[in-house]
C-alpha cells in the first residue's frame, strides 16, 4: 500500500508538470490510432498510445508532454537504478487488483470507465493496462527526478516552486536533445 501511496503522489507530480496548450485547430478526428505523433529517438508516441492514457479531448495538447516524459523514462533507463526490480515486485499487486479496490475520486473512476468503453475493454481490464502502463512510467520519472535534479524534500515543500524547478530542468533537457526529437503533429 505505501508504493501505491508514492505512485498516487508521484502521478499527481506528473500531471502538475502537464501544460494546458488548447489549440481548437485540430481535431483527434483527423488521425488514426497509428499515427505517429512524436519520435523521441527511436521511439514513437502514436496517437493511439496516447489516446490509452489521455481523454480524446486532451490528446493533441498531451504531445509535447509525452515528449517530456520519454525523454525522462529514456534517460532514468540509462541510469543504474533498481526499478527493474520494482516493477518485477508490483507486477504482481497490479494483476491481483481490481477498480473497486482502489479508492479515487468520482471523475477519475469516470475516465476509467469512459476509456474503457472508448477502447471496448471491460473496465477492469482497461484499468490494469492502464495502471500498469501509468506504474512503470511513474515509477521512471520518479528515478529520474531524484537522481538527475533532486528528491523532494518533504510533503510540505511548496510543491509549485518545485514544480517549476522540474519543469525549468526539462525544458533544458528537452533542448539538449532537440535534435534527437520529432514532434510529428502539432
Amino acid at each position: 500500500m505505501k508504493t501505491l501511496s508514492l505512485f498516487i503522489i508521484t502521478m499527481s507530480l506528473v500531471f502538475s508538470l502537464i501544460g494546458c496548450d488548447h489549440n481548437d485547430q485540430r481535431s483527434l478526428k483527423d488521425y488514426e490510432d497509428s499515427d505517429v505523433a512524436a519520435i523521441v529517438r527511436d521511439k514513437e508516441i502514436t496517437i493511439g498510445e496516447l489516446r490509452f492514457l489521455y481523454a480524446d479531448n486532451e490528446v493533441l495538447n498531451s504531445i509535447d508532454d509525452a515528449v517530456r516524459m520519454e525523454l525522462m523514462i529514456q534517460e532514468a533507463k540509462k541510469m543504474n537504478s533498481d526499478v527493474p526490480d520494482k516493477i518485477d515486485s508490483m507486477t504482481k499487486t497490479w494483476k491481483t487488483m481490481s477498480l473497486d479496490d482502489i479508492e479515487m475520486e468520482n471523475s477519475q473512476r469516470a475516465f476509467i470507465k469512459s476509456q474503457a468503453g472508448k477502447l471496448g475493454m471491460d473496465p477492469d481490464e482497461y484499468f490494469k493496462e492502464w495502471l500498469e502502463i501509468t506504474s512503470v512510467r511513474s515509477l521512471y520519472i520518479m528515478e529520474y527526478t531524484q537522481n538527475a535534479f533532486r528528491k523532494l524534500e518533504a510533503f510540505n515543500e511548496e510543491l509549485a516552486a518545485y514544480n517549476k524547478e522540474v519543469s525549468e530542468h526539462l525544458d533544458e533537457l528537452t533542448n539538449a536533445n532537440e535534435k534527437d526529437i520529432k514532434i510529428l503533429i502539432r
